[in-house]
């Protein structure tokens, strides 16, 4: 009635960046920013409980495969803790931003990143959908990193604002549903930038027809991509994850190849993102996703424990008619 899409119609990543929310964005204290998406996102996910299911289902199949409990309400809230990251990101005062970070952020490793830079090569710096992702080129960048970042924007005007706000910093962003993506990595490497990509998203694999890389416990066909980009590049590379803490963030960094060896970067990105998933399950927020990529693992081990509830036999069967 009032012209607002419904939630039916819509993803969780546009849902949380309708204008009024974006208004909000721009306006409210930080907590109270942070509870209001707290409230929407569990009102959508209320409504959206086909998408609920599906996140929690795979959650529970990973963990219990690996042997860890559940979190569901703290990953539900870990995802929602992305969009508020997400929104400030975009659409607070950059100085506001560089204040805050400089004041919460801390480096582990960062002896990788400056031994990289005083080469003057560019590397590869390897992340995932995981903790504050979304403040990872500013918190390289404001630490006076070169980078460029391959990305995917779910509405033009957050493209709009984030390049514009990329510019202030000196970070390059390419966006990877345009046309010679790696033509223009490998020419950002080349000039001696930090190249920022992720190695989680299922839907833009590119299968290896021969190589099969482990996905919680599951064979995947591998993902071409990086080690294509490695090949062509011949840099060394790192991964790169913020970690939320309490009252900060830790920017973890990890080395994974050193350029020189014939290695799958692929194959030590994703185990070396699965250790931290596993270890911090509720800072990932791939797990909608993870669960189409492995829905066939799920589905046979939800039959599995369907058979296994008829066989188990009852604890307190039902008394006969002979009582004696």
């Amino acid at each position: 009635m009032l012209g607002i899409p419904t939630v039916a119609g819509l993803g969780l990543s546009q849902f949380f960046q309708l204008p009024f929310n974006v208004k909000l964005a721009q306006l409210l204290p930080f907590t109270c920013l942070r509870i209001y998406l707290y409230l929407l996102g569990f009102s959508y996910f209320s409504l959206k409980r086909t998408d609920r299911k599906k996140i929690a289902r795979c959650l529970d199949h990973v963990l219990r495969f690996n042997l860890k409990k559940s979190p569901s309400y703290k990953t539900f809230l870990g995802i929602f803790d992305h969009y508020f990251e997400k929104l400030v990101m975009a659409h607070r005062p950059l100085s506001e931003m560089i204040i805050f970070l400089r004041l919460r952020l801390h480096i582990k490793n960062k002896a990788y990143l400056d031994k990289i830079t005083k080469t003057g090569k560019g590397c590869i710096l390897v992340t995932g959908h995981f903790g504050a992702v979304e403040f990872l080129p500013l918190s390289l960048a404001m630490n006076g990193y070169k980078i460029v970042m391959i990305c995917r924007f779910k509405t033009k005007r957050l493209k709009e604002e984030l390049i514009k706000r990329a510019k202030e910093v000196d970070v390059i962003l390419i966006d990877a549903d345009e046309p010679k993506v790696i033509f223009k990595a490998l020419r950002a490497i080349k000039s001696g930038r930090i190249l920022i990509t992720e190695c989680d998203e299922f839907s833009a694999w590119r299968p290896h027809p021969d190589k099969q890389v482990s996905v919680f416990g599951h064979s995947v066909a591998q993902d071409r991509t990086l080690d294509f980009l490695q090949r062509r590049a011949k840099v060394p590379a790192l991964m790169g994850l913020i970690r939320r803490e309490k009252g900060g963030f830790t920017l973890c960094i990890d080395s994974l190849a050193d350029g020189g060896k014939d290695e799958s970067l692929a194959a030590r990105a994703w185990n070396k993102l699965e250790d931290y998933i596993l270890s911090y399950p509720q800072q990932w927020y791939q797990w909608k996703d993870a669960a189409t990529a492995l829905s066939e693992h799920i589905v046979m081990d939800n039959k599995k424990d369907i058979r296994e509830v008829t066989l188990i036999p009852s604890e307190c069967p039902v008394l006969s008619a002979n009582l004696s």
